[in-house]
């Protein structure tokens, strides 16, 4: 059984989809090494395993001269053209992937061209039904909810695998307290000051930094936000908002994937704006580091939460998150999601359940 992990963005953006690609394959060979697997990326540095596919990229010429869409079509499509012969000629099983433009493009090329490689859409974005049904060979749900439109819709359930993203429990976990320092030190932040961190692109229309900014106005002046993720176009106007609002009292940064686990030991405490999520992987990352998380109160984000006291709000109202922060940092409250991110969502849990995902495909 050969598999191929592919993320056109990995090496190349910060964000979900490449983190959850990048901590799967080192999962995998960690856990089973027995198994073939390959990681092909858009970006970054090839390696055992690992292969960096050309592409144009949607920030470079000529995509970036074709405005913003249409160079992130480009991106997709250049990317699917060049990874489809290893793909062909490697006589790789499954390719596992997240990017649905890709993955759209590499079923049109397998049906003019041949392939005998099966297609598993994971659905991070989250699309909907209509959009990947007829694109791909069989989809991977991240939650209930979304497994449960998947279903309602008319997708059969041997073509459905509910199963979530995972996370390095080692990497993150409550031992990244000991980055606190060094950490606070590199940003200039104050080692009094309560640190309220979120990771996300550094936009306003999904990830609402700009929510989380008036949000901390409502907070005493011993209170910082840190802001960590993928820079966009609204990225600089963010930063002029968050000086004119909370002065000398904000961090907006772009760290490197492998040094992001060491932001959550600087923090006190972690919130997600976003109203509308595909899985979240943050979150979990945040559970697992041990600290208190404050989500919005929407199916997908109470799903992830479970059984633990992730705090649920609704993010749509002002004043709501100033209100759990101030409640988050109480020593009376005490975070259990490590206990429940590592029982639902570490690859130690998860790995076993995407090998029998992976062998049921192959065998069909």
């Amino acid at each position: 059984m050969r598999i191929a992990l592919v993320s056109t963005g990995l090496g190349r953006i910060l964000r979900g989809f490449e983190s959850f690609t990048e901590s799967l394959f080192q999962a995998l060979r960690a856990y089973t090494p027995e198994i073939d697997v390959t990681l092909f990326q858009g970006g970054g540095k090839s390696g055992e395993r690992r292969l960096v596919i050309p592409n144009f990229h949607r920030h470079d010429p000529p995509a970036r001269w074709m405005g913003y869409e249409k160079g992130n079509l480009l991106e997709k499509r250049s990317f699917a053209l060049s990874v489809y012969p290893y793909l062909r000629k490697g006589k790789f099983d499954i390719v596992h992937y997240n990017e649905l433009v890709m993955g759209s493009a590499l079923y049109h090329l397998r049906r003019l061209f041949g392939g005998n490689f099966k297609l598993l859409y994971c659905n991070g974005a989250p699309a909907q039904p209509i959009m990947y049904h007829h694109r791909c060979d069989y989809g991977q749900m991240l939650h209930g909810p979304m497994f449960e439109e998947a279903r309602d819709f008319g997708m059969k359930g041997d073509k459905l695998f509910l199963l979530p993203y995972g996370v390095d429990s080692d990497r993150f976990s409550p031992e990244v307290r000991s980055f606190r320092n060094a950490v606070r030190k590199e940003l200039g932040i104050p080692d009094e000051a309560k640190v309220v961190l979120t990771a996300a692109a550094l936009n306003r229309w999904h990830k609402r930094i700009d929510y989380l900014i008036q949000e901390v106005t409502r907070l005493p002046a011993s209170f910082w936000l840190v802001a960590a993720g993928q820079r966009t176009e609204e990225t600089v106007h963010l930063g002029k908002m968050a000086e004119s609002l909370i002065p000398g009292r904000f961090r907006i940064i772009s760290w490197p994937q492998e040094k992001t686990h060491r932001l959550y030991g600087a923090a006190d405490i972690f919130a997600l704006a976003s109203l509308h999520e595909g899985f979240g992987l943050v979150t979990i990352e945040a559970m697992a580091s041990g600290l208190p998380v404050i989500i919005h109160n929407g199916p997908e984000f109470r799903w992830v939460a479970g059984d633990s006291n992730v705090m649920c709000i609704d993010m749509a109202k002002d004043g709501e998150l100033a209100s759990a922060v101030r409640d988050a940092s109480s020593k009376q409250f005490i975070s259990n999601g490590r206990e429940s991110a590592v029982r639902r969502f570490s690859w130690g849990s998860l790995v076993p359940h995407y090998l029998e995902m992976y062998r049921k495909i192959a065998q069909c």
